[in-house]
């Protein structure tokens, strides 16, 4: 079954994923904690999202190339690199196959698309992510 991916993006676009990576995964007490690399820039800069889901109920992380039916949905190059998925995504995925019981009894929670030019991961929660800018 095939399901139509619709995904929005929700934050300011930033800069060039051309060479970006998802450079480092945590999860902790205080939430589950994504390092989005873009290398250096221009300027000489390293430049990084620090992105944190303060109570995330699942997550995933694939090669961009396993996540092929998004890029035609995921507007590459947009300079966006957070994408929250309203339609056809993970969560439906696996609803399809009697996955995530708990989680559709429970309600409210929405899927994230964190993506890179090389790893993209996927995240269940209820919050929107904090975003954070770093330059250095």
């Amino acid at each position: 079954m095939k399901l139509e991916i619709i995904a929005n993006p929700i934050e300011q676009p930033s800069i060039s994923h051309r060479h970006s990576d998802i450079g480092e995964v945590t999860l902790g007490a205080c939430g589950l904690r994504v390092v989005l690399s873009f290398g250096r820039i221009q300027d000489d800069e390293d430049r990084y999202l620090d992105i944190l889901f303060p109570v995330p109920r699942g997550f995933r992380f694939l090669d961009e190339g396993d996540l092929l039916p998004y890029w035609g949905v995921v507007p590459t190059g947009s300079g966006h690199s957070i994408f929250e998925v309203t339609q056809g995504g993970w969560i439906e995925q696996e609803k399809s196959y009697g996955m995530l019981n708990v989680t559709h009894a429970v309600g409210d929670y929405k899927e994230w698309l964190v993506v890179s030019s090389n790893g993209c991961l996927s995240v269940i929660s209820k919050d929107t992510p904090l975003i954070r800018y770093i330059a250095s």
